[in-house]
């Protein structure tokens, strides 16, 4: 997930928050400044009631943080590389950038967002008795009492056994380290997020139509995206099996065409894209060095009156190193890429001279060819290629409502 408003570094690990993070607090601040406080504590003035709203929905929101952040640090202490945090409607996502190793760290790193959330519970619980017993305004402790409340929710929800949710991690640890299958494991852990995200969505229509409730349409759209998520996982998961043992050599276009810094468009869709079956390019520089990357589609958008004048070098993307790969890596970890330039996985590179690139068409293929070749089908009437989607699992990510 991007960042729209980058919120700094914690421990090194790349702090932000999606803009969606601002409905998020606004529907904090709305709930506890609209509903909680009023029937809490009478005869508040409005100034001091909406204060407290906005404080309780920002220490809401650094509480979410805080379960990703013990996430993280968990993570990086078993050796597991942690790209980002990131904020949005329904929680925080943590970018983690491998599996963990072994059933008893994905435990730990898993159990670890939760047992923040109640050690945040127990933090504001006892800052709200003290505040009490010191004799602070009612709309304090009220405020404090809430946020206690919302945690203590926060870390059980997560528990629930089904991926995306901390719950379902669990569960994939246990179930690993019983038959020592991870992705047998993940695929239950799967499967059983499925089932819960149908479960939280149906209990959403009832309490919509039954008891006229509007809290329901929350629980619908947490209900759709569990179960979403965890059909991206299983997806990602039989994709990552599919590839099981493979290079980045096994799995690249070898010896793509590519473009080079001082090429104009015009010149590149003559001389290079229009004679090539290639949707994204990789382009060099006076030294012949990776610069850059370009997509069909991009450089289509430029008016052509302005290609004559505009170079490859004035519109390439630049390339992350993670989307620099040598040909003997390993193929699998392509899978948690977010395609670049439209469609581009990872650019290879041998002896400092660029030898393929691998496409995530080009890795649907293989992933779907690798699919019929097994003795059993995944599941039945359905392609793998189809419903693997880098854009929805890009990263193993660990996802909080």
């Amino acid at each position: 997930m991007k960042q729209t408003f980058p919120l700094g570094r914690v421990a090194g690990i790349r702090i932000g928050a999606h803009w969606s993070a601002l409905i998020m607090v606004l529907l904090f601040g709305w709930v506890l400044g609209d509903q909680v406080l009023p029937s809490m504590v009478a005869h508040v003035p409005a100034t001091a009631r909406w204060t407290a709203a906005i404080v309780g929905a920002l220490a809401l929101a650094a509480a979410l943080l805080a379960h990703e952040l013990a996430h993280a640090l968990t993570a990086r202490h078993y050796g597991v590389p942690v790209r980002s945090i990131t904020l949005w409607a329904l929680g925080g996502v943590s970018e983690l950038g491998d599996e963990p190793p072994s059933a008893r760290s994905d435990f730990w790193i898993a159990v670890a967002g939760p047992a923040a959330s109640f050690g945040a519970a127990a933090l504001f619980g006892g800052v709200a008795a003290a505040v009490h017993a010191a004799g602070w305004p009612a709309v304090a402790v009220a405020e404090l009492g809430w946020l206690a409340a919302m945690n203590v929710l926060l870390g059980l929800f997560n528990l629930l056994p089904g991926a995306p949710l901390d719950g379902g991690r669990v569960l994939r640890a246990a179930l690993w380290w019983r038959c020592g299958n991870r992705a047998r494991a993940a695929q239950s852990a799967a499967e059983a997020g499925r089932i819960l995200g149908m479960v939280l969505a149906a209990a959403g229509v009832a309490e919509v139509l039954l008891w006229r409730e509007a809290g329901g349409l929350w629980l619908i759209l947490i209900g759709v995206f569990v179960a979403n998520a965890a059909s991206a996982e299983g997806a990602a998961e039989r994709a990552s099996t599919a590839l099981a043992g493979r290079r980045v050599r096994d799995v690249m276009k070898p010896d793509p065409e590519i473009g080079a810094t001082w090429m104009t468009v015009g010149e590149f869709f003559q001389h290079v894209a229009l004679r090539s079956d290639q949707d994204v390019f990789p382009v060099v520089d006076a030294e012949m060095s990776l610069a850059g990357v370009v997509g069909v589609g991009g450089l289509g958008r430029i008016p052509r009156d302005r290609w004559p004048r505009t170079t490859l070098g004035q519109t390439m993307a630049r390339v992350p190193p993670a989307y620099v790969a040598a040909p003997d890596d390993p193929a699998a970890p392509l899978l948690r890429h977010p395609p670049l330039a439209a469609d581009l996985l990872a650019v290879v590179i041998e002896d400092r001279r660029i030898v393929g690139i691998v496409t995530r068409a080009r890795l649907v293929r293989i992933v779907e060819r690798e699919r019929l070749r097994a003795p059993a089908p995944a599941r039945d009437g359905s392609a793998l290629a189809a419903d693997w989607n880098p854009r929805r699992s890009e990263a193993r990510v660990s996802r909080h409502e």
